[in-house]
């Protein structure tokens, strides 16, 4: 394997399509996420999320979010009641981080779901419109940053761990085109709590298992920037070192590493903006392949 596509089309037409096409990187890690890939694609799951294009076209807007998670959240009260409120403004972090905590309550960490009480005897609309659910807290807390396309495959069992070869790889640096690890566990990670004050949150949870999910982005980061990203990631690490070594995670440890490892880098002759430019007219993640 060394190349990998990811198909864009237009929802209501899928012979309408793009491709951007990724050359694999030459590192320790890949061919772990290459297999966690091929076994989502052998068990036939489907992307669970062909909608997540943030900040490619109009499609993802403030109003849309806003509708669709007080949508998702009275589905979820009409079964079993768990929200009981709306939010009014997508930027109202401290709201989002309510609602995420109800998710992380409800759901637990990664496959707990499985014998929760509030998951007995539901089908499994219940648990996509849960899961959506957490994915919109993202999408909100989202729609004023950089473009960027995910994903992701829910039903993949997140059994994969990373070790400390894995932790090495980690950067925070951002590339234009380059395809990334994705988060797979249910929580905050360092992250997360460096950058939006949680009150709520149920524990920290740093970047423990993989799966085969991505994410491509199209923005560069500076070394300015990057600087004042780890700073900020140092501080909360320096400033909450009681709380994280009381949950097993003491200064130091390799599981407090952030940013994600990069897995791919995209081969194209459009410029930058040439691209976002022609990324505009999809608004649907058809495929990914490998070849």
């Amino acid at each position: 394997m060394n190349y990998a596509t990811l198909r864009l089309s237009d929802k209501d037409n899928h012979n309408d399509y793009f491709d951007l096409k990724f050359k694999l990187l030459e590192n320790k890690f890949v061919p772990k996420w290459v297999d966690r890939v091929l076994e989502a694609q052998q068990m036939q799951y489907p992307i669970s999320e062909p909608w997540a294009l943030y900040n490619i076209n109009d499609n993802m807007n403030p109003g849309f979010l806003k509708e669709r998670l007080n949508t998702l959240m009275r589905r979820v009260d009409r079964i079993s009641p768990m929200f009981g409120f709306q939010i009014d403004d997508i930027n109202d972090q401290d709201s989002l981080n309510k609602i995420h905590a109800i998710f992380e309550k409800h759901h637990g960490q990664i496959d707990e779901w499985k014998g929760s009480k509030h998951f007995k005897g539901m089908n499994n609309s219940f648990r996509k419109n849960l899961s959506e659910i957490n994915q919109f807290i993202h999408a909100c807390e989202m729609v004023s940053g950089s473009p960027k396309i995910r994903v992701v495959w829910f039903d993949l069992p997140k059994t994969n761990t990373f070790n400390n070869d894995d932790y090495k790889l980690f950067t925070n640096k951002m590339t234009f085109g380059s395809l990334y690890h994705l988060y797979s566990d249910v929580g905050k990670n360092i992250e997360s709590l460096a950058d939006d004050n949680d009150d709520h949150h149920h524990g920290m949870v740093p970047n423990l298992h993989y799966s085969a999910d991505f994410v491509v982005h199209f923005a560069d980061r500076t070394d300015q920037q990057v600087e004042k990203i780890e700073n900020r990631q140092k501080d909360y690490v320096l400033r909450n070192s009681k709380y994280l070594q009381s949950h097993g995670y003491p200064t130091g440890d390799p599981k407090l590493t952030t940013g994600k490892i990069e897995l791919a880098r995209l081969e194209t002759h459009w410029n930058k903006t040439e691209l976002l430019s022609e990324l505009k007219n999809y608004n649907n993640i058809q495929s990914f392949f490998l070849s």
